[in-house]
């Protein structure tokens, strides 16, 4: 009888537990789905070993389900725009355009901010959460030891996502500070659409 007892409290456990990371799975999915579309500006660091091997900035805008557009502006020109249909990269310092097709998933990542479906956030992560002063603070661990990223931690202030931090398979993190960000805003379709300057290299891949 003891060895049962032990067994069903230890199921009770995994019960509560699974129940409490369904919870922090569905607030952090209200959050994200409550963002329809967003613009703000960026600034970038992709650390190494504690030390930054590189910082960009510019402008970003998303629109769900399936448009994006990541603007850097310094050190060097790049513009990244996903039309719903393909995905365009234009290094303005290389007068070059790489195109390809949008499939249905962009990442674990990118899925958190462009799918509709919640289960984007549940199938790929476990999540936990945590309050650190105003900043509502959200751990995602990847599920599957292949995917690219690995973590995700995401703050909001209120409604507003405040920063995110990106932990890669080499151990690499990107962190990504937001200012100036606006939500549920309309935005012009142009700022999702991309046509190829005269002159450049185009790349299909």
């Amino acid at each position: 009888m003891k060895h049962v007892r032990v067994i069903v409290g230890l199921l009770c456990f995994l019960i509560v537990q699974n129940t409490c990371a369904d919870e922090v799975s569905d607030i952090l999915w209200d959050k994200l789905s409550h963002i329809h579309a967003m613009t703000a500006s960026f600034s970038q660091h992709v650390y190494a070993k504690k030390r930054v091997i590189a910082e960009s900035s510019g402008h970003m805008a998303f629109v769900r389900p399936r448009q994006f557009r990541w603007e850097t502006k310094k050190p060097m020109e790049q513009l990244l725009i996903a039309d719903g249909q393909k995905i365009w990269m234009y290094d303005v310092d290389l007068e070059q355009v790489t195109v390809k097709l949008q499939t249905a998933s962009m990442g674990a990542a990118a899925g958190l901010f462009l799918s509709e479906d919640k289960s984007q956030v549940v199938s790929d992560f476990h999540v936990e959460s945590e309050r650190e002063g105003k900043l509502e603070i959200f751990k995602l661990k990847a599920r599957g030891k292949q995917a690219n990223i690995q973590r995700v931690i995401l703050r909001f202030e209120g409604d507003y996502l405040d920063s995110m931090d990106l932990y890669d398979q080499l151990g690499q993190r990107t962190a990504v500070g937001f200012s100036q960000a606006k939500i549920n805003i309309k935005l012009p379709k142009n700022l999702f659409q991309f046509t190829p300057p005269g002159g450049v290299d185009v790349v299909e891949q």
